[in-house]
């Protein structure tokens, strides 16, 4: 008898609860809901580019749903393991990327038969698809930005991590055009205030423009 009910957005829904950076003392707590859909929404900015800049046979759709589930293992029950202790010994390495592989059979399992093949290569990800290549690439770009914005409040905490996050990037960057584009064209604008982000909306003129007329009118 086929199932009349799944847990399989329940499980999505406590990405809420999956704190990132887990050893390490933040200035703003980073939930994993939070990374989700930071990551979903420069991974369709890079497909975006990579399609309609350079021509690639890339779906930005694509990018952006392999980045809402790239996270499956840590959602059904795995966390965020931190990369000192995931990277620490090829053997550790190796007993974790097979944890990772159940718990995202785990999550598949909890999806209605007829929605499993939709959702299977979503979360049991491919990765030599430029898909998910490049949904990784936006991963790495968040993680960045995360550090950067820790540093930028003092906080050394996050300085290993920044270099780490640094080399990664110039490694995406050097192998793809949409990764480099993105970094050239919004990064440091990423990275500003919200005054500086918006400067160019002539808003500060209309403001006053608007407060200035306001008052002849008293």
């Amino acid at each position: 008898m086929a199932k009349t009910h799944s847990a399989f957005i329940g499980l999505m829904q406590r990405a809420r609860n999956v704190k990132r950076w887990p050893l390490m003392a933040q200035f703003q707590e980073e939930m994993l809901s939070t990374h989700i859909y930071e990551a979903s929404m420069v991974a369709h900015m890079l497909g975006a580019i990579a399609a309609d800049v350079f021509n690639e046979d890339v779906e930005p759709d694509r990018v952006a749903a392999m980045a809402i589930f790239h996270e499956g293992s840590e959602i059904a029950g795995m966390s965020d393991i931190p990369s000192p202790v995931k990277y620490h010994d090829p053997e550790t390495t190796a007993a974790i990327k097979k944890l990772e592989r159940r718990f995202e059979a785990m999550l598949i399992q909890t999806v209605p038969e007829p929605l499993q093949k939709r959702y299977q290569p979503l979360i049991e990800q491919d990765k030599d698809d430029i898909h998910v290549r490049l949904a990784k690439a936006a991963d790495v770009l968040c993680a960045y930005l995360k550090c950067d914005y820790e540093l930028s409040k003092s906080n050394s905490e996050f300085s290993n991590a920044m270099h780490e996050m640094e080399v990664q990037l110039q490694q995406y960057r050097e192998r793809f055009q949409s990764v480099e584009y993105f970094c050239k064209v919004f990064l440091e604008d990423a990275k500003g205030t919200l005054d500086e982000q918006t400067r160019d909306l002539d808003w500060v003129e209309r403001a006053n423009t608007l407060h200035l007329d306001s008052e002849k009118s008293e």
